[in-house]
C-alpha cells in the first residue's frame, strides 16, 4: 500500500485526511481525487469500489482492513 500511496502522490494526488476509522482500522488515508490507475494486488491487499458519496469512491485494504488507502471522487 505504501507504494500505491507514493505513486499517487507522485502523480499529483494529495492526502485529504488521515484517521483511524472504522473501528477495526488502525490507519485510514483518504486521497483527494480518484486513484489514477488500478494497481496490482499483492498478498494481503484487497481492492473495493465503495462509491459512497458520504465516504469515498474506492479503497485498497491491507491486512483485512487494518490499513486502508481510500480515494475521493
Amino acid at each position: 500500500m505504501r507504494d500505491i500511496l507514493r505513486a499517487e502522490l507522485a502523480r499529483g494526488n494529495r492526502i485529504a485526511e488521515i484517521g483511524d476509522w472504522p473501528l477495526h482500522c488502525e490507519l485510514l488515508v483518504i486521497l483527494e481525487r480518484p486513484f489514477r490507475k488500478r494497481y496490482t494486488l499483492t498478498a494481503g491487499l484487497d481492492y473495493a469500489d465503495i462509491n459512497d458519496p458520504h465516504h469515498w469512491q474506492a479503497e485498497y485494504r491491507h491486512d483485512g482492513g487494518r490499513h486502508c488507502l481510500a480515494c475521493g471522487f
